[in-house]
């Protein structure tokens, strides 16, 4: 069933038209949104601090979490949505009010703290309207920039012990550098 929901994927992402990125200026408050994989109790500590660092930038911060085993269903934060297994159907796409939901909102730069490859996550990812895609090399090519670790492979996804608080670093470095060397 794996191979055949991947396939469904990789055909939905060659159907996606094609986009024109713009660059985020982090100079200005923008409208971000983070993708991230949700801890199993849901209190995602380390999502909460990068939120509150994205806050004190001024900027408007969405959240979307993805946890397979949810067991909460109250809104942990505002702005904050956290999906389980019942929000996808059984080929692992999204259902249609996710969807809606998702797109009802037009996003700047779009963070994915996705630390391995989760189809629930790389759907959201895709689906999303942002100006400008950033995440982990995980070998999809849904993002506009990737950040790729030398001693990381896609492959290595499951196994790979990377904190989302350290991408998030990462990807906030990068996009500071090169809009200074511009």
């Amino acid at each position: 069933m794996g191979k055949l929901k991947q396939y469904i994927f990789d055909y939905l992402q060659r159907k996606q038209s094609e986009r024109n990125p713009r660059f985020p200026h982090l100079d200005q408050p923008l409208k971000i949104i983070l993708i991230y994989e949700s801890d199993v109790l849901e209190r995602n500590d380390g999502i909460k601090t990068i939120r509150q660092e994205l806050l004190r930038r001024q900027m408007d911060v969405t959240m979307w979490g993805f946890v397979a085993k949810k067991e909460i269903q109250t809104l942990i934060l505002p702005q904050s949505r956290i999906l389980g297994l019942p929000d996808y159907n059984l080929f692992g796409k999204p259902r249609e009010y996710v969807v809606k939901d998702l797109q009802a909102e037009h996003y700047d730069l779009l963070i994915d703290l996705t630390t391995r490859p989760v189809l629930a996550l790389r759907y959201l990812a895709m689906l999303t309207d942002a100006d400008f895609k950033v995440g982990l090399n995980l070998g999809e090519g849904i993002h506009d920039m990737l950040i790729s670790l030398p001693d990381f492979t896609p492959e290595q996804g499951e196994e790979a012990d990377i904190e989302a608080s350290w991408l998030f670093n990462q990807i906030m470095n990068y996009l500071t550098t090169i809009k200074s060397n511009d």
